[in-house]
């Protein structure tokens, strides 16, 4: 497979970028909310969006990496398919 038509070696950045995104959703829906990291702090300043709508953004981010990662599975097998159907 050529580095051109995304090769093996992209595949794995693609993956490892749908994981991010589900560790962050996760990182967002912790029992305690969102922390500062450098303060220490719980992020409840004026501006801050409330703890409902962190929540259904953390578990969209979660449903988005999922979704992400089961159409790179399908990708993958359908590339798959259609070059050993070619040979």
């Amino acid at each position: 497979m050529s580095l051109k038509a995304g090769g093996w070696k992209y595949a794995h950045r693609r993956y490892l970028a749908w994981v991010w995104v589900i560790i962050v959703g996760g990182l967002t829906i912790t029992p305690k909310g969102i922390w500062c990291i450098a303060c220490g702090q719980v992020i409840t300043q004026p501006g801050y969006i409330g703890q409902t709508a962190t929540m259904i953004l953390g578990t969209g981010a979660i449903v988005l990496g999922l979704i992400g990662i089961s159409t790179e599975g399908r990708a993958q097998g359908a590339r798959a398919a259609a070059a050993t159907a070619g040979r």
